[in-house]
């Protein structure tokens, strides 16, 4: 059969994972993070136009089968459908009056977690139209979000802005995949259902959140939140609703698509396995997309690999229930598994599922060695990783880059990031975000060296992440005023994260943060200095180490070393509780700056060669203070005036033991920052610096000497069947004594 007769409909797999998620771009980011507020002016007329901004393809349909489920497979790329403008693409009828959608949305790849897909309504197709949005989010669930007005900010029922609309805890539903959209006279309501029968209502807007025109356009609608990757959204059960165009909205670099056809569908794609190199892939074979036969083959690939492998064909001349084993497969790997089917002149492939492979592990429980450091990373108040297991999968990164950086952080399960190669990761003038939950990036896995991420920061948007032996030098990457980036984040709402024994220097905006709203984050070990200050942030001279953001509780920062910046060592801000044990603070203009509703254990730090006569703790919060020196003879008072000082501590980690002031600053020297025992030239040079009393605060990168460029040495990761956990505190070790 000749291929170019066949229909053939592909989705991209569960994460084609060497995209560069999280692109700068029109759409801007959707993280719902506070001050999402709506603009005040809306100077548009109340009558859409349609404008095509993208490519308007025509829709290919199959002739009707009543008795096949019709697929629509909608292609779109686009940095976001949010902030004030949008990059995807709209599948849509222009519709006026009342109206009542549902649609099954059965699959979503995950170009990036904040890929999004669902109904849509606007009131003209520009892009920064006015709308409103049932979306699935690859890793969020499904909520609604809308733009109150033309050109104003997008908001949602997990935003600040909007949760207090939402009739659902947490603004979001978790395992509802059908979506519905309401219009009652200018009344519209969203509803989530897990079934298509019981719907919850999620939101309801009224011309007081926003205000439509009585004609809209009415549709699917996608975007990939990724620049470099189209994401492929497939929907069924489209009810309520006839769409007959399709475009682009805004410009996005790669333009969208949309196909209809009634496949023969594998569903429920599971598997087990009986070895560590296999799996036993069970799938149902729920229709036969009106053909007598269907010939189904399963392709799979490790999850960060992008050539496919795949199964022998099974014919299948009835629906039901079949199984095929794959063999020859590494242990403790993720790997993506999807289905295609061909019946008759139509082809279809899954969205893949990430499946995993055992390791063969007795079910070794060891933990393994503590830390050389006197301050373990389970000594805070984040547990460290408690979902490792001995079958925790590996990702493997294998070339410094950050395509395949981002390829591993990216996999949407527990994993730990491994690496077998050294050298420098230059991350673009861009952030690189962790996204999904439970990642344990391992930077003493690598070869000597080790792994620097220069021109862009590390931001951990996932709970319960640990980072380890990174070094990340942001630096002003050639940018202008605004480009602003911190070394390492903890991003806000987030909890249970660890940062240990990492170096972040030649930040522009801080080092090394924890972010709003987070609760138990530990920051140990770690080596912060030489922020810019006068580089390229928009307030001007900023050089900054550390800041603990609005609201964050049960945050540990022990055994650290701040030092050549100005200001922020750290700032612990507005309702915060901080235990800040046994760090040594050089070459600075402001000490630790507690705001007012805060309480904090601050113990056993020491101080070294303030550059102005401000108390080493100052501000208006309350704080209990034991043991904290000025090791030189600066005349700079410990505590500031409108410090409110507590008899006792007010909170403590339970597995904290702070050591004698008397000790840390030689210690902290020895012990902080990324892999000590193999450090880099720029990292030793900070040390010297700050042990000589030498070198202070720096405007550019390049008043030290520029970007690394570190050799580029590779070396197998063979971690035992039995004691992972042991296994990762054991590599730890090795490279910080």
């Amino acid at each position: 059969m000749s291929p170019d007769r066949r229909t053939f409909i592909r989705t991209v797999g569960a994460a084609s994972l060497a995209g560069i998620a999280g692109c700068s771009g029109g759409g801007g980011s959707d993280t719902d993070t506070p001050g999402d507020t709506p603009g005040e002016t809306d100077g548009d007329t109340d009558t859409p136009t349609a404008t095509p901004t993208g490519t308007d393809e025509p829709v290919s349909t199959p002739p009707p089968n009543s008795d096949v489920p019709t697929i629509i497979s909608l292609e779109a790329a686009g940095a976001d459908i949010w902030n004030q403008t949008d990059l995807g693409h709209f599948y849509y009828a222009e519709v006026s009056g009342d109206f009542d959608v549902t649609v099954e949305l059965s699959s979503l790849a995950n170009t990036n977690p904040h890929a999004k897909a669902g109904i849509m309504a606007r009131a003209s197709m520009e892009p920064n139209s006015r709308n409103i949005m049932v979306r699935n989010r690859a890793g969020f669930g499904t909520s609604p979000q809308w733009r109150p007005t033309n050109g104003a900010s997008t908001t949602s029922t997990t935003s600040e802005a909007g949760e207090d609309l939402s009739r659902v805890e947490g603004g979001y539903m978790e395992g509802a995949p059908w979506q519905r959209l309401e219009r009652s006279g200018d009344t519209f309501r969203v509803y989530g259902s897990a079934n298509g029968e019981d719907w919850t209502l999620m939101v309801e807007l009224t011309p007081q959140q926003i205000e439509m025109p009585d004609s809209v356009f009415l549709g699917l609608a996608a975007t990939s939140h990724n620049n470099a990757e189209a994401t492929t959204a497939t929907f069924r059960n489209l009810d309520g609703l006839e769409p007959s165009e399709n475009q682009d909205l805004g410009s996005p670099i790669i333009s969208g698509s949309v196909s209809i056809t009634q496949p023969a569908v594998v569903s429920n794609v599971q598997a087990s396995s009986s070895s560590p190199e296999s799996l036993t892939v069970q799938g149902n074979l729920a229709n036969m997309g009106g053909a007598d036969s269907v010939d189904v083959v399963y392709e799979y690939r490790e999850a960060t690999e992008s050539e496919w492998q795949s199964t022998d064909a099974v014919s299948r001349s009835e629906t039901g229930t079949f199984e095929v084993e794959i063999t020859g497969l590494t242990p403790r790997r993720y790997y993506e598994v999807r289905a295609q089917t061909t019946a008759g002149d139509t082809e279809f492939t899954t969205v893949a599922q990430l499946l995993s492979t055992p390791s063969g592990s007795d079910g070794s429980s060891e933990s393994g060695p503590d830390s050389a450091s006197n301050f373990d990373p389970s000594d805070g108040y984040a547990d460290l990783a408690p979902w490792v297991t001995d079958d925790t999968p590996l990702v493997v990164v294998d070339e410094p880059s950050r395509e395949s950086l981002q390829a591993a952080t990216n996999v949407p399960g527990p994993r730990i990031v491994v690496f077998e190669t050294s050298g420098t990761i230059d991350l673009g003038a861009e952030d690189l975000n962790v996204r999904n939950d439970r990642c344990w990036v391992a930077g003493q896995t690598a070869p000597s060296p080790g792994v620097t991420l220069i021109r862009g920061g590390l931001w951990v948007y996932g709970n319960e992440c640990v980072i380890q032996h990174l070094r990340v030098r942001p630096g002003t990457a050639g940018q202008d005023t605004g480009w602003q980036p911190d070394a390492i984040e903890i991003a806000d709402d987030t909890e249970g994260n660890i940062i240990d024994h990492c170096t972040g220097t030649w930040g522009v905006d801080e080092n090394i943060n924890v972010g709003y709203d987070t609760n138990n984050s530990t920051l140990s070990n770690c080596i912060m200095a030489e922020p810019l200050n006068e580089a390229t942030h928009q307030k001007g001279a900023h050089g900054y180490n550390s800041i603990i953001g609005d609201r964050a509780k049960n945050v540990t920062w022990m055994g650290n070393v701040s030092g050549l910046g100005t200001d922020r060592n750290p700032r612990l801000k507005q309702g915060t509780e901080v235990a800040v044990v046994n760090n040594f603070i050089h070459h600075y203009h402001d000490g630790m700056w507690a705001d007012p509703e805060t309480e904090h254990s601050i113990v056993g730090n020491v101080f070294e060669d303030p550059q102005t006569g401000q108390p080493n703790i100052f501000g208006e919060g309350s704080v209990y203070s034991e043991d904290n020196v000025q090791r030189d003879t600066a005349d700079v008072p410990m505590i500031g005036p409108e410090i409110s000082e507590l008899d006792g501590r007010p909170h403590f980690p339970e597995d904290l033991s702070a050591v004698s002031s008397s000790d840390v600053r030689e210690h902290n020297l020895a012990n902080a920052g990324a892999r000590p025992a193999d450090r880099t030239e720029n990292d030793q040079r900070i040390v010297d610096a700050i042990r000589n009393g030498e070198g202070g605060v720096i405007d550019s990168q390049d008043d030290v000497g520029g970007y690394p460029d570190l050799a580029e040495n590779t070396e197998a990761v063979e971690p035992p069947t039995s004691g992972l956990r042991a296994w990762i505190r054991e590599q730890a070790l090795a490279v910080e004594e």
